[in-house]
């Protein structure tokens, strides 16, 4: 863990304490809030060493484990394969209404069901992922897509290789957003359509979560965890974007959507599976569509 004394984003040393979690084990003790442009973020901050050994076999621990996420994938994957294409069109309407081929990155794939989606409608597609777990998992289903282990940067992709490119809750777990941002821009086609997934802590769910705390006079505690080294609300996330010349077409909320059933059948504690029923029906996440200007 390494202490942070400017800001991640604007560099900016006007920082005030946020939230804080204090307990046995936990490394990840508070939050810090940048008075200058708003970002919240962890602070002591993970180092980059320290988050590839938290993502490696990301999927077979914690709550992911418990709720057998791997083999759910799996099981979604192969329902893709047979899903009829204008299923799929329709289900990615929001984005074929930009771009309908082309080339398609998804930074941070995870188990690569978007990766499954976008192969099936004809885009020739790329990913990039730390967990060599992952990598394994998807190149036994989709042997022909492009797969990079390690950090996009380090990827070296060509100046405007991608049509689309996925950054579904990502950008939270960056230690160093801006230079992601800078090469995201950099690899994009002119005219290129960018999708950013991530969470939204102007939600009422985080507001009302911060309230309480407030309410019982006790210092608010961290929701996140490790990971989520910067977080957003929807007026920093768009800013952020729209400095680095991302015009905008669309930003929404939207919930967790996992399925009831999923949740209910797996090992999680009660706790957890409330706070997973809650996330499914309210909207804590934000969506952000993005054109290359």
């Amino acid at each position: 863990m390494q202490i942070v004394n400017q800001c991640p984003i604007c560099v900016g040393t006007n920082i005030i304490p946020y939230s804080m979690k204090y307990q046995s084990g936990f490394p990840h003790i508070s939050r810090t809030k940048c008075i200058d442009c708003g970002i919240v973020f962890a602070n002591p901050m993970a180092t980059f060493d320290e988050l590839l050994v938290f993502y490696s076999h990301y999927y077979d621990k914690g709550n992911f484990g418990m709720l057998e996420y791997k083999q759910r994938v799996s099981k979604k994957i192969n329902g893709i394969r047979l899903m009829d294409i204008n299923d799929l069109q329709i289900q990615k309407s929001q984005v074929l209404q930009y771009k309908k081929k082309g080339s398609f990155l998804d930074v941070g794939f995870g188990l690569g069901e978007e990766l499954a989606i976008f192969h099936q409608l004809g885009f020739k597609v790329y990913g990039t992922e730390f967990d060599q777990d992952c990598l394994n998992f998807l190149n036994k289903i989709i042997p022909d897509a492009h797969l990079f282990f390690g950090d996009l940067i380090s990827a070296h992709y060509p100046d405007a290789s991608f049509d689309v490119i996925n950054v579904f809750h990502v950008i939270e777990h960056l230690i160093n957003p801006i230079d992601y941002i800078i090469e995201l821009k950099r690899i994009m086609k002119p005219g290129g359509i960018m999708i950013i997934g991530t969470p939204d802590i102007s939600s009422w769910a985080y507001r009302l979560f911060r309230l309480f705390n407030f309410a019982l006079l006790s210092i608010p505690k961290i929701v996140d965890g490790l990971e989520h080294t910067v977080v957003f609300n929807k007026k920093t996330l768009r800013k952020l974007f729209k400095h680095y010349g991302f015009g905008i077409l669309e930003h929404y909320s939207e919930s967790l959507g996992e399925s009831l059933t999923d949740i209910r059948s797996s090992n999680l504690t009660l706790g957890k599976k409330v706070a997973r029923y809650l996330q499914t029906f309210v909207k804590i996440n934000q969506v952000l569509i993005l054109r290359k200007l």
